[in-house]
């Protein structure tokens, strides 16, 4: 069976962490039986490393290469927030990612088009599939479903998810805020994994950050620092951690965006600087050593002003997997990913004092983070292998290219 992955990012080279989840799901995919094709945007940082084995990975150019800043970094959505003269590649992005599947699927038909977020992927996966006699499976993740709302906008993802053969969501909030029953096709429950084998495990990483002398108490965040992530609520609150925690306790902060030279600024304005580490942006390899070197993990995510929140949180079940007690806020779908006070703990969003008394708690009692890693660990091997969840998008395709091939 042949699949055509289209996504709007995927890894430029072999230590980078953009959608790195997409990267483990082709290779899962191709594990599991499936010849695996990705089509993605160029970048001027895609890398001349050699492909995964078996996987044919494809870009596409959309304006010329060294103003090619449309996908990547932050994302689309970020990207163009922060700039809004990016708007002009858009139409370009649009066309070129149109023409490319076009020919890609001329070239070599495949059995099943897996486009990844629904806008504009999953759209023009089902323009092309609509022309070619190709199904299409579209996989919403969050972000494209809790932006962009305005009324064109939310009928184009109506129509794309309607002509889609099936879509999958990554959580029921996800699934849930696509649209209402009736107006969408019941989507397939699918939540994106953790490599259980990189995650967990005891062998450090080699991690410079993590080979030092015993850093004592940790709290670690990991993910891009955008006004969604919340990450500004994460240092206030470890700011009103109780004296006699904060000189014994680090915060790790590790990922890149637009945000970071706000969040340093709080940071000394708060006079915490020397608790707080920013590590930046590290290859996704080396983030065992960080977790194995950490005491717990939160993520501050929160609903921002345009509607975006967490759709998942791939960075919690890594987490998760890898052990450590979670504390995360009930928003998005992270309430589907964490039972409070069973697999983690929940607090309200936009709340830096609860945040601040859960880390406390946590820090403060050691069988407690022990039983909630736990928990939390048995729940991620369980339902976000990889394998697991590849098998579930295989039975999808499978039964789309068997009743694709008795027409």
């Amino acid at each position: 069976m042949h699949v055509l992955m289209l996504c709007s990012s995927y890894p430029r080279f072999a230590e980078d962490s953009a959608s790195v989840f997409l990267r483990h799901l082709t290779l899962a995919l191709s594990r599991g039986g499936a010849d695996m094709r990705v089509l993605a945007p160029d970048h001027t940082m895609v890398g001349k490393s050699p492909a995964d084995p078996g996987i044919q990975l494809t870009h596409f150019r959309y304006f010329p290469r060294r103003w090619q800043t449309l996908a990547y970094g932050s994302g689309i959505l970020p990207n163009l927030r922060k700039y809004p003269w990016r708007w002009i590649q858009v139409p370009f992005f649009i066309l070129a990612m149109f023409a490319s599947l076009f020919t890609a699927c001329l070239r070599n038909r495949p059995d099943v088009i897996h486009a990844h977020w629904i806008l504009p992927q999953g759209l023009i996966a089902v323009w092309v599939g609509k022309l070619l006699a190709i199904p299409v499976v579209t996989t919403a993740h969050g972000s494209d479903v809790y932006s962009l709302r305005g009324g064109l906008l939310a009928a184009l993802k109506r129509h794309t998810l309607r002509h889609s053969r099936a879509w999958t969501a990554n959580t029921k909030s996800t699934a849930f805020s696509a649209g209402a029953a009736g107006e969408i096709p019941t989507p397939h429950i699918i939540p994106m994994g953790v490599d259980i084998t990189q995650f967990g495990t005891q062998e450090k990483k080699g991690n410079p950050e993590t080979d030092r002398a015993s850093p004592g108490l940790v709290v670690l965040f990991v993910g891009r620092l955008e006004k969604v992530k919340g990450v500004s609520d994460l240092i206030r609150a470890f700011a009103l951690l109780p004296e006699n925690l904060l000189v014994q306790t680090t915060l790790w902060i590790v990922g890149e965006g637009t945000e970071r030279p706000e969040l340093e600024r709080l940071s000394r304005e708060l006079g915490i600087t020397t608790r707080i580490q920013f590590a930046g942006r590290v290859p996704h390899d080396a983030l065992p050593g960080y977790h194995e070197s950490a005491t717990l993990f939160a993520a501050p995510s929160i609903t921002d002003r345009h509607g975006d929140t967490e759709g998942q949180g791939v960075a919690i079940v890594e987490a998760m997997a890898s052990g450590l007690p979670v504390i995360a806020c009930r928003t998005g779908g992270i309430r589907d990913v964490i039972t409070h006070d069973q697999t983690g703990l929940l607090v309200e969003p936009r709340d830096p004092r609860a945040l601040g008394d859960a880390i406390a708690t946590l820090l403060s009692d050691p069988e407690k983070r022990r039983k909630l890693g736990e928990a939390g660990q048995t729940h991620a091997r369980k339902y976000y292998s990889w394998d697991v969840v590849a098998g579930k998008f295989l039975d999808i395709f499978a039964g789309l290219y068997s009743g694709n091939t008795s027409d």
